[in-house]
């Protein structure tokens, strides 16, 4: 069982938290997920980056991905590089859950003007969405 110390009382991590849940992801934050199980590499990473600060995970509620976790444009472009075919589908939940019928109406707002800006659009809006769901999972307030 990982465990965080804070101001000298034991806390448990978010893989600890998450795993004694009966969330989607449970079996990936026990260590347990098999390929028949919900796995998603941009959701470890959540879990990897929030694992000693769960409570962090509260944070999305008022700001995003990149203002909490990857600040700079190239990290985002990298996540989509490497993480395409998770964070579309971190995506298309968001998109369905938002009720757009397409990438450009759940993008409206963001300043698009080449393809990277729509990336990082993407990937920022599907990060935020998987951290709020972890978020949500644990504390449904």
């Amino acid at each position: 069982m990982n465990t965080t110390t804070v101001d000298g009382a034991t806390a448990p991590s978010l893989r600890t938290l998450l795993g004694d849940t009966s969330s989607q992801w449970a079996a990936l934050a026990r260590g347990e997920a098999t390929w028949s199980d919900s796995q998603n590499s941009c959701i470890d990473d959540i879990l990897d980056r929030f694992d000693d600060c769960p409570e962090s995970l509260r944070d999305f509620d008022r700001s995003d991905w990149v203002n909490l976790a990857e600040c700079y444009t190239y990290n985002l472009l990298d996540r989509w590089d490497k993480q395409r075919k998770d964070i579309k589908a971190l995506f298309d939940d968001y998109c369905s859950a938002i009720g757009a019928t397409s990438t450009l109406e759940a993008l409206e707002g963001e300043t698009i003007e080449d393809p990277e800006d729509m990336a990082a659009a993407i990937v920022n809006h599907a990060m935020t969405w998987a951290a709020r769901c972890i978020a949500q999972e644990l504390w449904l307030d």
